[in-house]
């Protein structure tokens, strides 16, 4: 029983030391991940939002009734409700 169990410690042992990387091994590694890192480190955040021009040329109805809504909320604030009426006239209601 002893010696069954001093062949596993030992098989263990060996497998153990044969599964770590090497002196060499480790170098290359490391001069890897640095390569990577320098590499990636060089590339610029890009913006998660959308830029208005992007936004403009995606959804062009969107700017459209957007700024239709600004123009006649302050036209009708500064005339009034005759400005609204002038409009519905103009458009035929």
């Amino acid at each position: 029983m002893e010696k069954d169990k001093q062949f596993f410690e030992e098989t263990f042992k060996t497998l153990d030391e044969v599964s770590r990387p090497t002196a060499e091994q480790k170098e290359r590694i490391f001069k890897t991940i640095l390569t990577d890192v320098r590499q990636h480190s060089d590339i610029q955040p890009t913006r998660s939002g959308y830029s208005l021009g992007k936004i403009v040329a995606d959804y062009p109805w969107r700017f459209a009734f957007g700024a239709a809504f600004v123009q006649s909320s302050v036209c009708t604030l500064i005339f009034g409700t005759s400005y609204t009426h002038f409009i519905m006239s103009l458009l035929g209601g």
